[in-house]
């Protein structure tokens, strides 16, 4: 091997290793540079706040489930939020939706309202209806069983007069599946049992212009209804509307057998007539016809 084979080759080997050597020194520098940008850029901040789980429409009474947590930028943080900080998720149980919330929407002070506060009893009301307030006494407010959230039929009692001599006592059912508000200014339950003076119940705009009159006409009771819609033991839709109909009603000759019955009145030609009573059987006997059977004798 020449010299000038030599010399090229050791050339060779020194730029080799100066070619490695650069490349090594130029990734270790970008790999120093990087991780430099990386402390420099400081990671951002979250917070816990409470969001809506699914959407929620206005009149929802809130529970636990309709709420969780969520990491949220700290700078996106407002003051009516709810954060893990300062609240507990509890803090909107029992609250009522005032706007409409869409899922993962933030829960705020504004969008929510107390129960106590000014706008809570408008904001559980269903869209379109009205509520209105009845008396109670020990019998027709079910002894103190009735509670907010309950549903009940309304019945009303009253005389109708036919004339001068003729009463007849009815019983109708003149609304079913009313819910009930509020138990005088009370609207949530608690344990002990309370005979209420008043019962707020939700009803449409045509059964509230009924209720004025009906209060006026005779006394208004409440009817219990049960959980079950029928006895398929399945519960009873909280959406579903009241019924404003009379579906039943009862005339006071079915609970008694002294009360006169409707439609049994006396005619001209019967002129007076008297109820006979023997045992179970009631019979009326037109005074008229004794008369005329005392006169033949």
């Amino acid at each position: 091997m020449n010299l000038r084979s030599v010399i090229l080759i050791v050339f060779a080997v020194v730029g080799v290793a100066l070619v490695v050597m650069l490349t090594r020194s130029f990734l270790t520098s970008a790999q120093q540079q990087s991780a430099d940008a990386l402390v420099a850029v400081p990671q951002e901040v979250s917070v816990r706040i409470l969001v809506a789980k699914k959407d929620l429409p206005v009149g929802t009474i809130l529970t636990a489930d309709h709420a969780e947590w969520r990491d949220w930028p700290e700078k996106g943080v407002a003051a009516s939020y709810y954060s893990i900080k300062k609240d507990k998720k509890s803090v909107i149980v029992d609250q009522v939706v005032r706007s409409p919330l869409t899922m993962g929407e933030p829960f705020t002070r504004t969008a929510i309202v107390k129960r106590g506060d000014r706008g809570f009893f408008a904001a559980i009301l269903s869209p379109g209806m009205r509520a209105v307030t009845v008396k109670l006494s020990p019998t027709s407010g079910i002894g103190g069983f009735i509670f907010p959230g309950d549903r009940v039929d309304v019945i009303l009692t009253h005389t109708l007069k036919a004339s001068r001599d003729e009463e007849y006592q009815i019983a109708e059912t003149v609304f079913q599946n009313v819910r009930i508000l509020a138990v005088d200014q009370k609207t949530t339950t608690d344990d002990a049992v309370k005979i209420g003076k008043t019962a707020t119940i939700e009803v449409t705009p045509k059964m509230a212009e009924k209720v004025a009159m009906l209060t006026n006409i005779g006394t208004l009771s409440l009817s219990l209804r049960a959980l079950a819609n029928d006895g398929s033991g399945l519960p009873s839709d909280p959406n579903s509307p009241p019924i404003s109909q009379t579906t039943s009603f009862s005339l006071g000759d079915e609970v008694s057998k002294f009360l006169p019955k409707l439609g049994a009145a006396k005619t001209e030609e019967e002129g007076e007539v008297v109820r006979v009573t023997r045992g179970s059987s009631v019979t009326t006997v037109s005074a008229n016809r004794k008369k005329d059977e005392g006169s033949d004798q």
